[in-house]
């Protein structure tokens, strides 16, 4: 058997390990044996050298533009899951997914281009609890389609809110903080 030493990801010594000596080498490893310490030294591996520090190293502080950019990149995926998701209108819940909303885009084109109801209408839209809504008239249209509206502009709203947040954000913490759900 051959005795190796091991480190952790900082490169402290994290143990000795007794392997077959025909056995790779594991990653942070190394077949020299770290110096001695005392009280609260430790012993790193740099560059294939073991020093003596007085302390566990801190971690290296973390990448705070990183870290914004994908809290960024994080707020528009929640806010384009949130936009084909669901509505409210007249107290009930309609479905925004992307069938949903190619179906109330076509409506709204046919009504904006002819100011009146498709051809064949069935008078309303059905809701996720399977009722319907009535939509009867181009007045009734135009109200739903502005609630659908106004849930995307409040989805916008929030994930401004939410980005000048991060904007602000000067610490890691405050960075990991900022979420979809929570109101700045």
């Amino acid at each position: 058997m051959t005795t190796i030493y091991t480190t952790d990801a900082m490169g402290v010594f994290a143990g000795a390990l007794d392997v077959d000596p025909y056995a790779a080498m594991p990653p942070r490893s190394t077949l020299t044996p770290p110096p001695a310490v005392v009280g609260e030294q430790v012993a790193r591996l740099t560059a294939g050298a073991w020093e003596v520090l007085p302390a566990y190293p801190a971690p290296p502080a973390p990448d705070l533009a990183a870290l914004k950019s994908a809290k960024n990149a994080e707020i528009n995926a929640a806010r384009l899951a949130a936009n084909f998701s669901t509505f409210t209108h007249s107290g009930k819940t309609f479905a925004c997914d992307q069938l949903s909303r190619s179906d109330i885009d076509g409506t709204n084109g046919f009504v904006g281009l002819y100011g009146t109801m498709p051809p064949g209408w069935p008078g309303g839209w059905k809701a996720v609890d399977n009722t319907y809504t009535p939509i009867a008239t181009v007045a009734d249209w135009k109200a739903f389609y502005a609630s659908l509206f106004a849930a995307g502009n409040a989805n916008f709203a929030h994930s401004q809110a939410l980005k000048a947040a991060l904007n602000n954000a000067t610490t890691a913490e405050q960075v990991a903080a900022i979420h979809w759900g929570v109101q700045p």
